[in-house]
């Protein structure tokens, strides 16, 4: 008998304490957190070491974290010239994905032990939102905005897009769209972070394949989608009409929800305020 090919969903493949998903109903949970705890009285930063470690850090461990955080704003000059040197009309999810994997070329660190990979991380988490902005500027002709060691997270990557130090409203927003999609189980590209990281292939190689994996329209690419779809909607007059005919055609509309959440998806509550 054939069955439908529905790859991993609803297969266990491991145990996992860092989060889970309630689908039934609706919630979301980091290290034990409710999401909706955390957007209220964490930041990013806060989150992301509470992610990396067992539970909500200390004030010491915290202020170390940052610290680390703001010292690896920066990506090497030769990553930085690749950049200018790819095409304008590049795919930036191509673009991040093999910058990901160039990094590790500029990794003089020896060691694969757990203190050399958690810095590793920090590192990372420091870099993607530096490099995505830089090729924004990039691709849009503009010069490259170098990072401030004066603002959160969330605000560095809005300064560095935009070339303008956000409001602290703006920048709360970002930080909490941030914490919201720091983790999501085991998802397609942890699947494949992991997969990879199971060979003992070094963090770039997972990450880098984490990034793939994430930028199909069947994952983060969906967002790239509603994008385009919103742009070819242009005003709120051709919503009704456009809907019905791409249904009328068979067609997907994308955006419409998570399929993991039977019920509503919490992000989606907290986006919505």
């Amino acid at each position: 008998m054939q069955t439908k090919n529905i790859g991993l969903r609803n297969i266990e493949v491991a145990d996992t304490k860092i989060s889970a998903i309630d689908g039934t109903n609706g919630k979301l949970i980091y290290r034990g957190y409710d999401i909706l705890d955390l957007v209220k009285k964490s930041t990013f930063e806060e989150t992301a070491c509470m992610l990396l470690n067992d539970d909500l850090p200390s004030k010491s461990v915290l202020a170390e974290f940052d610290e680390k955080m703001i010292a690896s704003r920066i990506v090497p000059e030769g990553l930085e010239k690749n950049l200018n040197n790819l095409p304008k009309t590049a795919n930036p999810m191509d673009v991040l994905q093999s910058s990901i994997a160039i990094l590790a070329a500029y990794d003089n660190e020896k060691l694969d032990d757990r203190p050399s990979n958690y810095h590793r991380a920090i590192s990372l988490i420091s870099k993607i939102p530096i490099i995505v902005a830089c090729w924004d500027r990039i691709r849009n002709g503009k010069e490259i905005i170098h990072p401030s060691k004066n603002l959160s997270h969330a605000a560095n990557f809005l300064y560095m897009l935009t070339g303008n130090e956000p409001d602290s409203e703006f920048a709360r927003i970002f930080d909490i769209c941030l914490i919201l999609h720091a983790e999501h189980s085991f998802n397609a590209s942890t699947f494949a972070a992991r997969e990879v990281a199971s060979t003992r292939a070094h963090m770039y190689a997972a990450v880098s394949a984490a990034i793939g994996a994430l930028s199909g329209e069947l994952h983060g690419g969906a967002n790239f989608q509603v994008m385009k779809m919103l742009l070819e909607i242009k005003s709120e007059d051709n919503v009704e009409p456009y809907i019905k005919e791409k249904l009328a055609q068979g067609k997907k509309i994308m955006g419409m929800g998570h399929a993991v959440y039977k019920t509503f998806d919490p992000r989606a509550e907290i986006h919505k305020e």
